[in-house]
């Protein structure tokens, strides 16, 4: 199975490579990104079976994060298989990931066995998830539907495209910048975001760039 790695770090590159080369399990690195543009650069006359990606690798001159990376990926590589690895800890994320066709996800704080066990899912077809990621859905699986009606404000979670929107807002972009980037309408951009201030209570800007912050969503 033909693989590529792209993280911004190249000692994390490096490890795994040798991860992967010393596993025993027939995995040949094909190729490295430092960033998405790279990888899609890579990709383009590197045909490969599987992405080990980084979520977070600093955007680069195209602007291309994390959501807009997997979104290329899977229109330009459809068959292609994606494995995410992060640091992450933020449910809306995790779901939008899966929205856009990642087979896997690991936490890059998990044991090298757990890569191996999550690319033997893969390649048979099946997703995966790390055992701290399925925890988190099901803790707040089960808070929302205990919570009061008082509290189920702060128990609700976004749905993965209005945390794409408020990500992206908070970064600075304007209403029609998100319309455009991320294909919809400028209408439906706008009642995402009314619709996730409003189940967060948040009243300004302001509030929404510190929500986005502290929430781990940028």
């Amino acid at each position: 199975m033909r693989v590529v790695i792209a993280d911004d770090h190249e000692l994390v590159r490096i490890g795994l490579r040798a991860v992967l080369q010393r596993g025993g399990e027939g995995y040949e690195v094909a190729g490295e990104a430092s960033s998405g543009s790279e990888l899609l650069k890579v990709l383009a006359h590197t045909p490969c079976d599987v992405a080990i990606v980084d979520f977070q690798m600093p955007e680069d001159d195209a602007g291309m994060d994390g959501v807009v990376l997997l979104r290329e990926l899977r229109r330009r590589h459809p068959r292609l298989r994606i494995v995410v690895v992060t640091m992450l800890r933020n449910i809306a994320i995790f779901r939008t990931m899966y929205q856009e066709g990642v087979e896997a996800v690991v936490e890059k704080t998990a044991v090298v066995q757990e890569l191996f066990v999550a690319l033997r899912a893969v390649r048979a077809g099946r997703t995966y998830m790390s055992k701290s990621v399925r925890e988190q859905l099901t803790e707040r699986s089960t808070s929302a539907a205990d919570a009061s009606q008082a509290d189920r404000k702060q128990a609700h979670v976004l749905s993965a495209r209005e945390a794409e929107v408020m990500r992206l807002l908070a970064k600075g972009l304007t209403v029609s910048e998100v319309a455009r980037i991320t294909n919809r309408s400028v209408k439906t951009i706008s009642l995402q975001k009314h619709s996730a201030m409003a189940k967060l209570g948040i009243t300004n800007d302001q509030q929404l760039f510190d929500y986005v912050r502290t929430s781990g969503l940028l």
